[in-house]
């Protein structure tokens, strides 16, 4: 399992009219998430699209447990539980300041080869940086 931490601040142009952080701005966090753990691994989005590689979102659930306010700071934690093939599942869990549990999620990401727009394999060097965290 890879697992990466986060922490955000809640900006005022975050919340909704009720106060609370708006439902979509989870959304974004998520995506905060995914480019941390990568980046904690050795690599980012911007390489991989440099090297031909686009990751689009094919599905992603949301489950709110409480809500979260102006100034917040959160702390978003992102795991890889299952060795990725074509597809890359992400989870996440959403915590406050008080280590309460406010959301969980997780994203399916397809690789797919940004030429011909078909799914494809993880590049050889993706397939090494997880290869020690998931062994057979």
């Amino acid at each position: 399992m890879i697992c990466s931490e986060t922490n955000i601040r809640i900006r005022y142009s975050e919340t909704d009219k009720m106060g609370y952080l708006h439902h979509a701005n989870y959304l974004n966090y998520f995506e905060i998430g995914r480019t941390e753990i990568l980046r904690n691994m050795g690599m980012t989005y911007k390489e991989m699209e440099g090297d031909g590689i686009l990751l689009p979102v094919l599905s992603v659930n949301i489950r709110y447990n409480a809500p979260s306010y102006y100034d917040d700071v959160l702390t978003v934690k992102t795991y890889m539980r299952e060795k990725p093939g074509i597809k890359v599942l992400f989870e996440y869990e959403v915590y406050n300041e008080n280590s309460d549990l406010i959301c969980t999620g997780n994203s399916t990401l397809v690789f797919i080869d940004a030429h011909s727009r078909k799914p494809r394999r993880p590049p050889d060097y993706f397939v090494k940086k997880c290869s020690a965290e998931f062994k057979s």
